[in-house]
């Protein structure tokens, strides 16, 4: 496990999740899949842009800098700190840019969940240790229980591949030295956070 562990962890890294569930939306059966395939990718773009390739761009800068260790594991909360408000800044401006265009509430409500828990859990994670890998992953099983309720699509398969996913995570946290509680604690932030947002937007 401890060989494959960093091949889950890139594999279903925290970045990726919210451009997936966007995807995910889009292609859902519900109504929001009636968008006009062009508006489909112009919004892809603009969430992969804001919570993917700007911070992953920012990355080598910040490792250059010597702002953000190499060797992510060791570094101390305060290191951490630093790229982290830097990509809370990227998810703000995305949900801000978002919630200018003439989009479903639901596709805003979603944009304000991925933002409003990576903000909790910089937060939370000055004073606990909360897993990120697996908070993704809980938002992203939150997504698709909300799709399921409001909308009553059938993705029960998607559900089980994502707490599939959130397993391998959490089992790959673990064999890198997360405890149990810090796995737990975001995978149940996640889901939380991004199930009521959407249900109560």
């Amino acid at each position: 496990m401890k060989k494959v562990a960093p091949l889950i962890s890139y594999l279903f890294h925290p970045l990726l999740m919210p451009s997936l569930g966007l995807l995910i939306m889009l292609n859902s059966g519900t109504y929001l899949a009636l968008l006009d395939p062009a508006v489909k990718r112009a919004i892809m773009f603009v969430m992969a842009l804001g919570t993917l390739v700007f911070p992953l761009m920012l990355l080598p800068v910040l490792q250059y800098r010597n702002l953000m260790m190499k060797d992510i594991q060791a570094a101390t909360k305060g290191e951490r700190l630093v790229p982290q408000i830097i990509i809370l800044v990227l998810y703000i401006v995305t949900f801000v840019y978002f919630k200018r265009l003439p989009l479903h509430q639901v596709i805003h409500a979603y944009v304000l969940s991925v933002t409003g828990t990576f903000f909790l859990l910089i937060l939370l994670n000055l004073r606990f240790r909360i897993s990120i890998h697996t908070a993704a992953l809980g938002g992203l099983t939150g997504l698709i229980i909300a799709l399921i309720y409001l909308y009553e699509t059938p993705l029960q398969g998607l559900l089980m591949l994502s707490l599939l996913a959130g397993g391998l995570t959490g089992s790959s946290r673990l064999a890198q030295g997360d405890p149990w509680g810090a796995i737990l604690s975001g995978f149940f932030l996640g889901l939380a956070v991004v199930l009521f947002t959407i249900l109560v937007y």
